[in-house]
Order: structure tokens, then C-alpha cells, then sequence
């Protein structure tokens, strides 16, 4: 085997792992923080994951303490209680101070995350207004966030297994190269050593680009449709 074999067995390897891998280190990058990945600043608004807000736990809890018996502001209080971070700061001080609810519930729901609240302000101040009670549309709230949570998880898992198998699928134009050099073919040697090869070339990098280019705006899109 000679030095040129080793190299690109050793090239198509390495691009292999870095395929195999990279979603992995980005996800570790995320998890240390903005500070931590300096592509986080480009990434586009529909791929930035807002905050996670315990809003299912609140509305669960909510519909059980009003199931109770609680009165509506009393229920909020314990419902929110405990809860980190605390997903209505401004909902919780009307409470206190015996100012309007809903509309503390609505500037709750323009932070980061938090815009299921406009449903639950919607149901507060229909209650409030005729009377109804507010425990069996909380609890329908809730099990609405939860199926939604679920449809995510779901779209989650299909769009990792669509970017896995788009990955192995970039690498295996290198793995047939290093068999073709392996067998004596010289695969290499024909794509650089004419012009009709370095044509054949320039395509196919160009068209796997244009790819893995093109499978990721499919899945931002549907991200963000979603």
C-alpha cells in the first residue's frame, strides 16, 4: 500500500467522523452556553431554541388547586410556587398587589418562552368577566401543551434520523474512493490528473454541497413552520 492510499484512507476516515460526530459537539457547544459557540450569533432565528418555561407544570398544577376549591389568585400562587424559573413574575405581583391578572398574564406570555400564557390570560379574564369557572379550561390548556410537547419530541426524532442518514450518505463518495484506490483503480489519480476528472470533481463536491445546503433549509423550515 503506498503513502497516498494511507493518506486518503486516513482523510475519508476522519471526514467520516466529523460527519458521524459534529451534531454531537454542537450540541455540547449549546449546552455550555452562548459564550461557548461562536456560530451561535449566526445561526438563523428559526433554529435558536427560546427558554424552556414550566408552563404545562403550572396549568396542571392550576387546574388542580382550582378543582380544589381555590380561589382563581390563591390558585396561581401555589400553583406557581416552587417552580424554577418562575414562568409568571408579573401575573404572580397582581395577584398580590389586587391588580388585573390577565393583563399581568399577558406581558408574562411577550417574554422568551412563555407565549402559551395568552391562553390561560384569555380564560382568566373570560372567568372573570362571566363567572365561569377556570379549572376545566386550564386543565384542557394543559393537555394541549402536552401534546404538543409531544408532536416536538416526535418531529425532533424524525428530523435527527433524516440528518444522520444525510450524513452517511456525504461520506460514502469518500469511502468509495478509498476502495477504488485500495483495489488499484486509482480513482484520485483520474479525477486530478485531467481536466474531464476535475470536472467530474468540482461537480460532485459542488452537488454535495448543494445538498447537505439544501437538506438543512428543509429542516429549518420545517421548524419554523411548525
Amino acid at each position: 500500500m503506498n503513502r497516498g492510499v494511507l493518506i486518503l484512507c486516513a482523510a475519508s476516515a476522519a471526514a467520516c467522523a466529523v460527519l458521524l460526530l459534529w451534531p454531537g459537539q454542537l450540541r455540547g457547544l449549546r449546552a455550555a452556553g452562548p459564550a461557548a459557540s461562536p456560530w451561535s450569533a449566526r445561526r438563523p432565528a428559526a433554529l435558536r431554541r427560546t427558554p424552556q418555561l414550566p408552563i404545562t407544570e403550572l396549568l396542571s398544577a392550576l387546574a388542580a388547586e382550582l378543582a380544589a376549591g381555590q380561589p382563581t389568585d390563591l390558585a396561581l400562587r401555589a400553583a406557581a410556587e416552587g417552580l424554577d424559573p418562575n414562568p409568571c413574575p408579573e401575573a404572580l405581583a397582581a395577584c398580590r398587589s389586587g391588580t388585573a391578572v390577565a393583563a399581568a398574564l399577558r406581558r408574562d406570555a411577550a417574554a422568551p418562552g412563555g407565549r402559551a400564557l395568552r391562553g390561560l390570560a384569555a380564560c382568566w379574564e373570560v372567568a372573570e368577566r362571566s363567572g365561569a369557572g377556570l379549572a376545566v379550561a386550564v386543565g384542557r390548556l394543559a393537555e394541549g401543551l402536552r401534546a404538543g410537547a409531544q408532536a416536538d419530541a416526535q418531529l425532533a426524532g424524525e428530523v435527527a434520523a433524516v440528518r444522520t442518514s444525510a450524513r452517511l450518505l456525504a461520506g460514502l463518495p469518500l469511502l468509495g474512493l478509498a476502495i477504488g484506490q485500495w483495489i488499484g483503480a486509482e480513482p484520485i489519480t483520474w479525477l486530478t490528473g485531467s481536466w474531464l476528472g476535475r470536472g467530474v470533481l468540482i461537480t460532485g463536491v459542488a452537488l454535495q454541497g448543494a445538498g447537505m445546503l439544501w437538506l438543512h433549509h428543509m429542516v429549518a423550515s420545517v421548524r419554523a413552520q411548525l
